[in-house]
């Protein structure tokens, strides 16, 4: 098969995927461990968000009934939800979840550049035939910066083979920790080709933080509290903590950010008070304003 043919084929498999995705729990379950797991990642912008609050964000990949344009919005931003099919957010648009929603292939957008100041991809960067064409588009249509919030990978440390065959394979019953069963492979984010990506465009800034989580189906349908859902998911984000603290293990996922231009001092100290680590990007001194 041709590359392009198999990657619209790609593209098609994700927009019936997408098409069968049920209601997110944030909507009919908020007080749920799910909700909470969602909501975990979510805040992790809230120093972009405390400091630019008149700002203007796009989501990518946000299929899921716009969800993540929903938290934005519920913090006070004017969010737009995009997917590459509108299957579940047209529905949200008329539940009233989502303000506005557009319909948007990542890696060839229509949207102009800088028409957001914000560009928001919350797990689905993975998803992507290409997604350093995807990356490159966010830049492009986001005036401030792109923020990642995906599976990363790193050096081999001693006991990732348990996250990636016994609790993915055994726990959970997944076919496969490379690929999706919407058929993509699940693209892990290096910082280090983020880096380069961004160096290649004279970026500015990067933050990461690291992060943790742990999602089963059956634990993750239990309420946020005093359940043993709740115990048993947070007791094993602690767990992969603690051995990550250890050099045992790696993270599993990280907010990137990736600033086009610089931050304010007001941001980067926000970010550093939130558990950010920022690499300051090398200028390019062949190049004038």
């Amino acid at each position: 098969m041709k590359t392009n043919d198999w990657i619209k084929k790609l593209y098609e498999f994700q927009s019936q995927h997408e098409a069968e995705y049920k209601l997110p729990t944030a909507y009919w379950m908020p007080e749920g461990v799910d909700a909470w797991l969602h909501r975990r990642k979510l805040i992790q912008v809230l120093p972009l968000i405390q400091n630019s609050p008149d700002s203007k964000w796009l989501t990518i990949g946000d299929g899921r009934f716009g969800s993540d344009a929903y938290f934005l919005n519920k913090m006070g931003v004017h969010a737009v939800a995009s997917s590459i099919s509108d299957a579940t957010l047209k529905v949200a648009l008329e539940r009233g979840y989502i303000q506005e929603y557009k319909v948007e292939n990542a890696e060839r957008m229509t949207s102009s550049d800088g028409e957001f100041d914000y560009v928001l991809c919350k797990e689905s960067y993975h998803h992507f035939p290409r997604p350093p064409l995807a990356f490159y588009e966010m830049l492009r249509v986001a005036s401030k910066a792109v923020i990642l919030i995906e599976p990363i990978e790193g050096p081999n440390r001693l006991l990732d083979w348990l996250r990636n065959s016994v609790v993915k394979k055994l726990v959970r019953g997944d076919q496969s920790a490379l690929f999706e069963p919407s058929g993509n492979f699940i693209y892990r984010v290096s910082i280090r080709e983020i880096e380069k990506m961004m160096n290649a465009i004279n970026g500015s800034i990067i933050a990461v933080r690291f992060f943790n989580t742990f999602y089963h189906p059956k634990l993750a349908s239990q309420i946020n509290g005093f359940t043993i859902g709740s115990l048993l998911t947070k007791l094993a984000i602690s767990i992969q903590d603690l051995l990550c603290h250890l050099r045992l293990m790696n993270y599993g996922l990280a907010t990137i950010i990736a600033f086009k231009t610089p931050a304010t001092p007001e941001i980067q100290q926000a970010l550093r008070d939130s558990g950010y680590h920022l690499i300051y990007l090398p200028q390019n001194p062949y190049l004038s304003d």
